[in-house]
């Protein structure tokens, strides 16, 4: 049985964790033994952090800068677990689980990585041992403009690229329940704007606010729903007050029923990598209005396969301008939004896990 154990720094709701739960319940499905390490905060409660149900979670603590004795405590766990791949969740997880396994000289696990996001540790130290750490672990990212940005920067040697993926069989189009809208207060005529994403100044909801404004002042009815948790959540509430335009969802317990329910979905992000939503709301046959940033237009695609329209980051007037245009031709949605159905279906979850699944394996 593959003994796997993945080592991230905790379950707050968020793309990386989100991605790293799927692969383990899935390898749960599989037959293979599948385990969480989380290093800064344990599991919290379902309102804050993705619940891991059935995927057995350990917490065990870092401290502060370069924490050595965490290497060595994280090797004898994943020793008494007799783990023989560790799948190391961004740079701060791939360090600490290379150097984990080389402290463990009598059968030490094999080191996955995927970087989801830009490194959260930008230091020359930081870059050094996370170029070390790559050359004795199998690195993906999961896209191409991140995998080669990586690598430019000296963060990394050898790097692949693993598309995140939907689960088709959960995402798909289909009508939201009848009462859905009603629930949020959102009337049935507006055109409805998602954005999921966490409350943090990469995301630029300060971008989103200001193009909620304009259209707040237009004669269309447009309702944007801001769903997720974060750090600035209160402050872009504050932010908020006053806009009728605006409804807040901390967390989607159905994320497909909510992609199902949306006419839009937006992402106004100063870098992305490969946002997962955007796939989720793509293979529900909602378009897309985002920045182009990171490997969003290859997601999206360009031309008449185009399943969105991109606009410039930091820029609110031309977001609000995209929105303003799909929310006044319905028709231009519709067509969209079939282009969109038809882009996601080439970045699937299966083809994701596989690829997974040839690296724990062993096989390039």
């Amino acid at each position: 049985m593959t003994k796997v154990v993945h080592l991230l720094s905790g379950l707050a709701i968020g793309g990386k964790e989100r991605a790293a739960l799927r692969l383990a319940r899935r390898g749960l499905r599989e037959g293979q033994h599948h385990a969480l390490v989380l290093f800064d905060h344990p599991f919290r409660s379902p309102e804050t952090d993705f619940d891991p149900g059935a995927v057995r979670t350990h917490f065990l603590p870092r401290g502060g800068g370069l924490d050595l004795r965490f290497a060595w405590r994280l090797a004898r766990l994943l020793q008494r677990l007799d783990t023989e791949i560790v799948h190391a969740h961004n740079d701060t997880a791939l360090f600490y689980a290379a150097l984990a396994s080389r402290l463990l000289l009598r059968r030490p696990p094999r080191t996955v990585a995927t970087f989801h996001t830009w490194p959260t540790h930008a230091t020359a130290r930081a870059r050094c041992l996370n170029r070390l750490a790559s050359h004795i672990a199998e690195v993906a990212a999961v896209s191409d403009e991140l995998s080669e940005r990586l690598r430019r920067a000296g963060w990394l040697g050898p790097c692949s690229t693993i598309w995140n993926g939907v689960d088709q069989s959960e995402f798909f189009p289909a009508p939201p329940p009848q009462a859905w809208r009603g629930k949020l207060g959102i009337p049935d005529d507006a055109v409805l704007v998602g954005h999921v994403a966490r409350f943090d100044p990469i995301k630029r909801h300060a971008d989103l606010l200001e193009a909620a404004t304009m259209l707040a002042r237009t004669a269309l009815q447009v309702v944007f729903l801001l769903v997720g948790q974060g750090h600035l959540a209160e402050q872009v509430r504050r932010d908020a007050a006053g806009l009728e335009n605006i409804r807040f969802l901390p967390q989607a317990t159905d994320m497909a029923t909510l992609m199902r329910g949306l006419d839009l979905i937006t992402l106004c992000s100063a870098h992305e990598a490969a946002p997962l939503v955007l796939l989720e709301g793509m293979a529900c046959g909602v378009p897309v209005v985002a920045t182009h940033v990171g490997g969003i237009p290859y997601m999206v695609g360009t031309g008449d396969d185009a399943g969105g329209l991109l606009v410039p980051p930091f820029d609110p007037s031309s977001l609000a301008g995209a929105i303003r245009h799909l929310a006044a031709h319905p028709e231009e949605r519709a067509r969209l939004g079939a282009a969109a159905l038809r882009r996601a279906a080439a970045f699937s979850f299966d083809a994701e896990w596989s690829a997974y699944n040839r690296l724990y394996r062993g096989a390039a």
